[in-house]
């Protein structure tokens, strides 16, 4: 255990170092653009290994959705958003656009504003270049250490691949200055997103309300306690001030929750919350008022499907469809008919819900991992093909793609697939040993042969 907080003191004496680093030069980085390239390859590839990320389609899917308004209103590319499961109250942005967004960051604001506030703080960074800057003077660290660290860093964990003697070597010092080059960055991505959250139509003030209950954590400063979020986001009350001066003198509608902002937290609270008895606990509380919010009675729904108590779940769901017929609650109540072997219900309800948002990625998710339960493998390949076209790069649909392939037994195409997923988490020799078992059983198809040789010389020159 000492050694282990030794470690993680280092750590982020090392993410200190870079995040704080001043810049000198109106360049960006002193990585060439094939580097970059390069940084933000592995950089997903490491994201995508982690157990600690958050992959539910719903969740992800709105996450994305605000991601995409606030960059639609900031004139900017749009970033790619993942939920990362951990207690600690952070967000990160990576390299090329990708964001990390903590689940105990989502489940401590209070409004979708706050939650869209700190997006649109991390959409700023990306927009400002102010990662590639602070790598300015990290030259002499090689890219797939730095792909590494800065997983890491989004992931809130330490990476037992990158070495302690690596992490002294890129220590660069650290002082009053470093730290008020980052205060500065940490204002001026204030400032911008200040101005996409009033565009996309959302209250700025949300930001504001988020950083005063950072601050309230602030009482932690001073001990070994001392939230993430300020560790890797400088707060002090000049920074406030200057955020509610700017937004008092923005003009701005007033924005209304949307009901999918609560029933996410709930998805989520449900998710990353291991204790059963503490979920129980906790609704048993709060759905026992007069009145009860759907959202409430969504969560425990949820809570009772992962503890196999379908019936009671779908009791608590009827209602709630018969007011709202959103695809929230028919998700939820699909895998409960599928828990309580209803499949012919399940499969209706899920078909119904793919014909109504035919574009929707959680809609399709749920539709196949449906078929699949129901052992109708062949459909289930079949949507999920033409989903692979559409999420290219998406894993958990690659994994059920190869699940689909392998219980439709095509073993070939099972192998070929499952050598794509492993290729999206950058374990390239893995890959190539799923593809020549898939060429083994691919003799008597000379189109997925030439596909898969074609694959192999791909990856290993």
């Amino acid at each position: 255990m000492i050694k282990l907080k030794i470690k993680k003191n280092i750590y982020w004496i090392l993410l200190t170092s870079i995040f704080a680093q001043p810049s000198f030069a109106d360049g960006l980085s002193p990585y060439s653009t094939s580097e970059l390239e390069q940084l933000e390859k592995e950089f997903v590839q490491q994201i995508n290994q982690s157990e600690s990320v958050e992959r539910n389609p719903l969740a992800s899917q709105y996450i994305n959705r605000i991601g995409k308004n606030l960059a639609h209103a900031g004139h900017i590319k749009t970033p790619d958003f993942f939920i990362v499961k951990s207690n600690e109250i952070n967000a990160f942005a990576g390299p090329g656009g990708h964001i990390g967004i903590n689940s105990q960051l989502i489940l401590t604001t209070s409004t979708e504003s706050e939650l869209a506030g700190v997006m649109a703080h991390e959409i700023a960074h990306v927009r400002l270049h102010h990662l590639y800057r602070m790598l300015e003077h990290q030259k002499q660290m090689r890219v797939p250490m730095l792909a590494s660290i800065l997983a890491t860093a989004a992931l809130g964990v330490i990476n037992p691949t990158v070495g302690m003697a690596g992490m002294m070597g890129a220590l660069t010092g650290f002082s009053q200055d470093n730290i008020n080059f980052t205060r500065s960055k940490e204002k001026e991505a204030d400032r911008i997103g200040i101005d996409m959250l009033t565009k996309a139509g959302y209250n700025p003030k949300g930001m504001a309300a988020f950083f005063k209950k950072m601050q309230e954590n602030s009482r932690y400063y001073y001990t070994a306690n001392v939230p993430a979020i300020l560790r890797t986001h400088p707060l002090d009350g000049d920074r406030i001030a200057e955020a509610e001066n700017r937004i008092a003198q923005s003009s701005h509608k007033k924005h209304v929750d949307s009901p999918e902002y609560h029933l996410v937290k709930e998805l989520i609270r449900t998710s990353v919350t291991r204790e059963p008895k503490a979920l129980f606990d906790y609704y048993e509380h709060q759905c026992n008022k007069k009145t009860p919010t759907h959202a409430c009675q969504y969560g425990y729904a949820l809570t009772l499907i992962n503890n196999n108590n379908y019936a009671k779940a779908a009791t608590i769901l009827t209602p709630l469809l018969a007011e709202n017929n959103n695809l929230y609650f028919q998700i939820a109540m699909a895998q409960a008919e599928t828990g309580m072997s209803q499949h012919k219900a399940a499969l209706t309800r899920l078909e119904e819900i793919q014909k109504n948002y035919p574009d929707n990625y959680a809609a399709l998710m749920a539709y196949a991992q449906g078929l699949l339960a129901a052992n109708q493998n062949e459909k289930a390949t079949s949507i999920l093909l033409k989903g692979s076209r559409k999420y290219k790069h998406d894993l958990p649909l690659c994994r059920e793609l190869a699940r689909a392939q392998a219980q439709s037994h095509q073993k070939s195409y099972a192998y070929f697939t499952q050598a794509q997923c492993l290729l999206l988490e950058g374990q390239k020799r893995a890959a190539v040993a799923q593809l020549k078992v898939a060429r083994g059983l691919a003799k008597k198809d000379p189109y997925l042969s030439a596909r898969i040789s074609a694959k192999i010389d791909e990856i290993v020159n």
